[in-house]
This record gives C-alpha cells, structure tokens and sequence, in this order.
C-alpha cells in the first residue's frame, strides 16, 4: 500500500501526517488505546482502594470513559482498513492484532454494558445487584483478556508501545 504523505502546518511546525494509514501503523494505534484503558482500570482500583473521595474517582471514571470511546474508535479504524487484507503484516503480528481487535471490542461492549446497567438502577433488589455483580465480574474477565493480548501484540511489536 503506498503511503503518501502530507504536511500539516501547524504554530508553524510541518509535521509529517499519512493520508493512507497501513495496517501496521492502525494495529499498534490499537495496541496502545487498549493498553491505555487496561491502566485507567487499574488506576481505578488503586482510587477504589485508597477511598480517595468522590471527586477524584468521577474524574478517573471521566477519562476511563474516554478512553473506552478512543478503544472503539480504533476498533472500527483496524477493520476498515484491515478488512480483507493483511497489508503486509506476517503471519504471527496479524494474529496478534485480531486477537487484539477482538478483545478490545469486548472490553469496550463490556464496559459500556456496565455503565448501562448501572445507570438503569436507582432502585434494585437483591437479584439485580447480582445481576450487577455478575456484568463486573464480566467486565473484570474482559479487562484480563485485553491485558493479555496487548501484552501478546507487544511482545511481537516492541515498539508499538
């Protein structure tokens, strides 16, 4: 896929910018989003842990959030531009960037699917907070398996990160 290049001018420093993205170059843009949210959910925990306070949890929540949307953004950005073509990558790296692909619209199904059930429960029984629990339970698993495939992405791709 050839790669032309355009120059964007910016306060005015010309930066190199792809019109053609390669799959190469979108798979490791996926790697680190996911790789993001894995820390923001792991920054959540230490804030959970700590009981810092309200305040400082909604705003970790607020940039978990955002990352999610970035995660699904890359998401659909790896299969418009891979569907149907390994642009070059080996065999091992394409893989390793589906195995990504598909963990990472899991996490992000997943974690929108708590925030859904979440909001909807202002009053709950005691079978609906077992509901609840079981969708973090869920989430938690798709947390693990996108840790591990950014960690398989990366170990294929050390210089994704």
């Amino acid at each position: 896929m050839p790669n032309s290049k355009a120059t964007a001018v910016k306060g005015g420093a010309a930066l190199a910018v792809q019109d053609v993205q390669n799959l190469q170059c979108v798979a490791d843009n996926l790697c680190r989003s996911a790789s993001e949210c894995c820390r923001q959910q792991a920054r959540i925990g230490r804030i959970l842990d700590l009981q810092c306070g309200e305040e400082e949890l909604e705003a970790v929540i607020e940039v978990s959030v955002l990352c999610v949307r970035i995660l699904g953004d890359s998401c659909q950005r790896y299969a418009a531009v891979g569907s149907g073509s390994r642009d070059g990558l080996d065999e091992s790296t394409w893989h390793a960037a589906n195995t990504l692909w598909h963990a990472s619209r899991e996490y992000a199904r997943r974690h929108h699917a708590c925030n859904a059930k979440s909001a909807k429960m202002s009053r709950h029984s005691a079978a609906q907070l077992g509901e609840l629990a079981i969708e973090y339970e869920l989430k938690a698993s798709a947390v693990l398996a996108l840790r591990y495939a950014v960690e398989q992405y990366q170990k294929l791709r050390p210089d994704a990160h």
